[in-house]
């Protein structure tokens, strides 16, 4: 299967891209998230900001194991090819499409599909009717194409179609530079 060639970040536009919710800590995140009254990201749980904090730091932890050199403590969200539902999660969608190729590979990892769900997956007996051996792992660029040929492209069609692939939407991409966002972010 071919791997998809570039990267999309989703955002609200009034609030332009590549923010992270977590980048200036709890007490900052909390406030945020309350605000958030519209769109997808509004009925997220009340303990969501804890979840992400802690996510954000058990995948940082994997991605350094396997080599990667992340230059921040938080990562900003992509996914791996386009997807439309992510689109949802904002009243007024943006987004952005970035060649794969222009990303360092030592700072950007993936989760097979996004990263709350992945490790919600590998961590709840309840939820082991989607887990796959993927689930709870983070992966690097050099692994994607072997990852795909044995689970598949996420896509919406499959989520709607097929029971046990209902949250598999998308390959969510991790990418923890500043450098690249710099880039972009001028041309949002």
């Amino acid at each position: 299967m071919n791997l998809p060639k570039f990267l999309f970040h989703y955002y609200e536009l009034d609030n332009g891209p590549f923010r992270n919710i977590t980048e200036y800590g709890y007490e900052k995140a909390k406030s945020i998230q309350g605000k958030i009254s519209e769109g997808w990201n509004s009925r997220r749980p009340n303990n969501y900001i804890d979840l992400r904090i802690s996510l954000e730091k058990r995948i940082r932890k994997q991605f350094i194991l396997k080599g990667g050199k992340p230059n921040r403590n938080d990562p900003f969200y992509f996914t791996l090819g386009a997807c439309e539902w992510a689109k949802s999660w904002y009243v007024n969608p943006g987004v952005i499409k970035i060649p794969l190729t222009d990303f360092k590979t030592d700072q950007i990892s993936f989760t097979y599909p996004d990263s709350m769900v992945s490790y919600q997956f590998y961590d709840e007996p309840k939820l082991e009717i989607y887990r796959k051996n993927c689930n709870g792992q983070v992966f690097l660029l050099s692994e994607l194409s072997n990852l795909i040929n044995e689970y598949g492209l996420p896509s919406e069609e499959k989520s709607r179609t097929e029971e046990r692939l209902k949250y598999d939407k998308y390959i969510e991409a991790q990418v923890w530079d500043d450098e690249i966002v710099k880039e972009y972010k001028t041309k949002a």
